[in-house]
């Protein structure tokens, strides 16, 4: 019989098998839109390593920025010299990312940083196989709710004491810069930082504005309506130009469909939880308890239903590419999606490119995805390994690895204008990262993957008409409390 920590140590292990597209949002979701290309070589002179003399390292030029802060507020000196860690990721943008970072690091450090990333099908397993075995890995860079799993399991360790070290902390650090509902929902867990946010993500409001700027569309739907054509705030609005937009309801719609999304099984459960948190709801509390089986949950099930009148009759069978080639292909007049469709529809090719606006989810509170950066509790190098977590997340390496699809998650690097300017979805989506509150996958250490299943079952059954919306919230509900309670979490 396995005792507890067995019981945890399986549960864990078991999230490898997951679907990695079920974890935070989509693999092909990534949030940079158009990304220019950037110049990123430096050159370092130093002194000699371990002496405690300053390093000097030229900081790259990225998207027309120059980068000044590469020793950390002067924290940074040679003195590691010698010393070596090893950072766990999945191969892909978020490995590129930190191999970039990692030799102007090295220059100011003296330290070696080897990155060491696996496949997106078996990363998972992986890399928990090593936390919980090998212990070779210093810090890893996860998907936020694995992170936490990992904090409930002691793998991962509180920042906050190398943080309030003012011998060893960056005196440019500046957590408030951090969006607070990053720093807060990415971070931490239990009281503790565990984590600090490396990639954030929230769904999107995507809008053909070449129709909702057209005088004749306007025109027609105010005598339809009776109400101002404009972008939708509210799920009220929302519907009614869903409505208006679908040719099967409105025969004079320029687009077939008012509405689509990606919704296969993988990925239905956020067209509810786009309105859940906007009518009051949660998918599970700071207790790890359920907290949908109530009106607002209810509400946002119906209103999902609702939408699946105005989108594709293939809408449950969409992926991510499937559902980002219809809106490319002009079919659609509005979509929720992850950022990274903005890279499909400004494409050559894309028949929508340059006519799509766009906006936070209705109802003001969009589903959040996103990855942080955590250091291992077996780690034998602490001081260097939180030095690099520092070093990777601060304002101006946040500039570098906007080049590898990785967003900012500090709030002074979307007020930058070279950056608004390359990106003028930024301030869309720092609104929308502001405003979320309902994680992707629900954030419950172990079972996170498990209950991603369930509310995709449930929600999939209501929008294929199988089942009544108030049926399926407490099927749901039931299925949560028992796989919650085998998980044995305690509250903090």
């Amino acid at each position: 019989m396995l005792n507890a920590n067995q019981k945890k140590t399986r549960a864990v292990l078991g999230m490898g098998f997951a679907a990695v597209l079920v974890l935070s949002g989509c693999s092909g979701g990534n949030n940079n839109d158009n990304a220019a290309s950037a110049g990123a070589s430096g050159s370092a002179s130093a002194s000699p390593s371990g002496t405690g003399s300053a390093v000097q390292v030229d900081g790259p030029t990225v998207y027309g920025i120059k980068l000044q802060d590469m020793d950390a507020g002067g924290t940074l000196k040679g003195q590691y010299k010698g010393q070596k860690i090893v950072v766990a990721t999945m191969a892909g943008d978020t490995e590129k990312a930190l191999k970039d970072a990692a030799p102007y690091f090295e220059k100011v450090s003296g330290a070696t940083v080897e990155v060491q990333s696996f496949p997106a099908e078996s990363y998972m397993e992986k890399i928990q196989l090593d936390l919980q075995t090998n212990h070779s890995f210093d810090s890893v860079v996860m998907p936020v709710a694995l992170i936490h799993g990992y904090a409930e399991g002691g793998l991962v360790q509180d920042l906050k004491p190398y943080i309030d070290n003012k011998d060893l902390v960056s005196p440019n650090l500046d957590l408030d810069d951090f969006i607070p509902s990053l720093l807060d929902i990415y971070g931490n867990y239990k009281s503790k930082l565990v984590a600090l946010p490396y990639k954030p993500d929230a769904q999107i409001f995507f809008y053909r504005k070449d129709l909702f700027e057209d005088p004749k569309l306007q025109a027609s739907f105010k005598a339809k309506t009776g109400h101002d054509l404009k972008v939708p705030e509210t799920p009220d609005e929302m519907a009614e130009a869903a409505a208006f937009f679908t040719k099967s309801l409105n025969p004079d719609s320029p687009v077939t469909y008012g509405y689509s999304t990606m919704a296969d099984n993988t990925s239905s459960r956020w067209i509810w939880t786009n309105r859940l948190a906007a009518f009051g709801g949660k998918d599970v509390d700071k207790d790890f308890k359920p907290a949908f089986n109530n009106e607002a949950g209810l509400k946002a099930l119906q209103f999902a239903k609702q939408l699946t009148q105005y989108a594709p009759k293939e809408l449950l069978t969409l992926g991510w590419d499937e559902a980002n080639t219809l809106f490319a292909n002009g079919e659609a007049a509005m979509m929720e999606q992850w950022p990274g469709l903005m890279q499909t529809v400004e494409a050559d090719g894309s028949k929508v490119k340059g006519k799509v606006g766009y906006a936070v989810t209705p109802g003001g509170a969009p589903t959040m995805g996103g990855w942080s950066i955590a250091m291992t509790s077996s780690t034998k190098n602490a001081d260097l390994t939180y030095k690099f977590i520092e070093y990777v997340t601060s304002k101006d390496m946040e500039v570098l690895k906007i080049q590898d699809k990785m967003d900012p998650t500090r709030t002074s690097n979307y007020m930058r204008p070279e950056l608004q300017q390359q990106f003028p979805m930024y301030q869309t989506l720092l609104d929308s990262l502001t405003k979320g509150k309902i994680m992707a996958d629900p954030d419950v250490p172990y079972v996170s993957p498990k209950l991603d299943d369930i509310m995709e079952q449930a929600v999939q059954s209501v929008l294929r008409g199988e089942l009544d919306p108030q049926k399926a919230l407490g099927i749901m509900e039931k299925s949560f409390n028992e796989e919650i309670q085998g998980a044995s979490i305690t509250a903090g």
